[in-house]
């Protein structure tokens, strides 16, 4: 196997069970708080607390490449992360598990930026789109198998085994990297900007920590309004000091190379899309349908599959004929399938939910990884890292503002269609009137008594109406998800070959004539 193939088996083996274990938890998280005897609000700061840490390590990921090079760091963040889990299965506590997420964070942060430089080092430019597709797929398995294992574990095995499981695949990509990966030139004598790192480990930090309460506290509390504006203002300094440090943490000149800004925006508009539906669909698998968390996980699997393909697929595409193609045409299938889930019901059946799921995962599988191939691609090979470690913050933060919104559409939709339809189901309802009667005289069937049926007709009658507006507002959100994720063909359109004479030129040749270059 030649080395560049090499490279991509680190990556992905690397990041695999990173990207599951965020899943996963949020499987287990209630019934690790029923263990601990513990509220929601607390739990809630297990998750909260991942993401903090994320964005206050993946900043220094190019910083600490280039200082104490790219396999010493990529290694150390494997055994963090590995070192993180087994303390977080050992929790004896919900405080002890915060802590542990925390250095399970801090590791994780590190690991897909890192990845990804390794890639772009080291591949040659025409196989990117293969072996970025590649790297894409445990992104796109994860939120399905972490669902689906994470049930598992919790319904049939035990919470702990939720981060156990992390232990024999980390330790595996421990070994592959040690064994592989050929270390990159040190800069020992690399300064820390220290003014630049802070400002953006509490930008992002602040930002990611209010965006996961909006659903709980709402976009008007205070406490959000503060975290909002502590993050807004700390990334506002933080671009007026790197523009300018003679160092920078994190080179934000990056965006003046218009592919990578172009590359960026239409991540924005995917992932706003993508992962907001993707957010949902458990949610209504689970509240609406009734189903477990395994069950729902299962369902989920075609798109699962289809993603795969898709990204593999995409991925050669990309390298045959370059993004625009697979791109347009992955966000025109994903945002068709998503307006498909936008006329979904109770009563849809689970064979025609598999078959939209399905192709609306071959959708995403073409549209997610090339864009962010040709972002990365656009920059030159120097700012390879501190492209990537921009692009995976600003994906936590777009991914977390999609959840949010759409969260908080959710339940603004359920709110308005409750009280419309219960101003419909009212004594001059002809309709309402015949639904209660029919209800009545069958529990009156059973046995019960006029007064018992009636009252118990009522609260039927309710929770009736009340699962309509859920479905309702599932509906409404499914569609503009759709809307927002078709409205990305206008910008994709200008997607363009990114094998620019002037890019190349200033990554002194490609990756497969100098396949180690030096970082930073």
């Amino acid at each position: 196997m030649s080395y560049k193939w090499k490279i991509v088996l680190v990556a992905i083996s690397g990041t695999f069970m990173m990207m599951i274990d965020a899943t996963i938890v949020n499987i287990a998280l209630p019934h690790i708080l029923a263990v601990f005897n513990d509220n929601i609000s607390r739990g809630q700061f297990v998750t909260s607390a991942y993401l903090m840490a994320t964005a206050i390590s993946a900043p220094a990921a190019s910083y600490l490449g280039s200082k104490f090079g790219m396999k010493r760091v990529y290694l150390a963040s494997q055994l963090t992360f590995l070192a993180g889990s087994v303390l977080c299965g050992l929790a004896w506590s919900t405080n002890s598990l915060i802590f542990f997420r925390i250095i399970q964070g801090l590791a994780g942060g590190l690991l897909m930026p890192l990845a990804m430089t390794l890639i772009f080092t080291n591949v040659p430019k025409e196989e990117r789109g293969t072996a970025m597709g590649m790297l894409g797929i445990p992104m796109i398995l994860a939120p399905t198998i972490g669902t689906t294992l994470g049930g598992y574990l919790v319904e049939f095995a035990d919470w702990r085994m939720c981060f156990y499981v992390n232990v024999p695949i980390v330790v595996i990509a421990f070994f592959v990297g040690l064994a592989w990966i050929i270390d990159t030139p040190k800069k020992a004598n690399l300064p820390l900007d220290w003014k630049g790192y802070i400002l953006a480990a509490v930008g992002f930090g602040t930002i990611l920590y209010g965006l996961s309460y909006v659903p709980s506290w709402g976009w008007s509390d205070t406490r959000i309004i503060v975290l909002f504006t502590v993050g807004i203002v700390s990334m506002v300094s933080w671009v007026f000091v790197e523009l300018r440090e003679k160092v920078p943490i994190l080179d934000i000149k990056v965006f003046k190379y218009r592919g990578y800004s172009l590359g960026t925006f239409l991540n924005f508009i995917i992932t706003m899309g993508l992962f907001s539906s993707m957010f949902m669909m458990p949610l209504f698998l689970q509240n609406i349908r009734g189903m477990g968390a395994f069950e729902s996980g299962l369902l989920l699997i075609p798109q699962a599959m289809g993603a795969v393909v898709g990204t593999i697929v995409g991925g050669r595409f990309y390298d045959k004929i370059g993004p625009r193609p697979p791109v347009m045409l992955g966000l025109l299938i994903t945002g068709l399938a998503t307006l498909q889930l936008g006329r979904i019901d109770t009563t849809t059946a689970d064979s025609t939910l598999r078959w939209i799921l399905a192709f609306r995962g071959v959708g995403m599988g073409f549209a997610m990884m090339p864009v962010t191939t040709f972002a990365l691609a656009e920059v030159p090979m120097y700012l390879t890292s501190q492209a990537s470690s921009i692009n995976n913050v600003a994906r936590s933060v777009f991914s977390s503002l999609g959840t949010a919104i759409f969260a908080s559409m959710l339940t603004s939709f359920q709110k308005d269609n409750l009280a419309t339809m219960m101003q419909t189901v009212g004594q001059n309802s002809i309709t309402a009137v015949q639904t209660l009667a029919g209800i009545q005289v069958g529990l009156q069937k059973t046995g019960m008594s006029v007064d018992a049926a009636h009252q118990t007709a009522l609260t039927l009658l309710y929770q009736l109406t009340t699962v309509r507006s859920y479905v309702a507002a599932f509906d409404t959100a499914f569609l503009i998800g759709g809307v927002v994720i078709l409205a990305a063909i206008i910008p994709a359109f200008f997607l363009y070959d990114n094998a620019s004479k002037k890019a190349q030129a200033a990554n002194g040749g490609t990756p497969a004539e100098k396949p180690h270059v030096e970082i930073g």
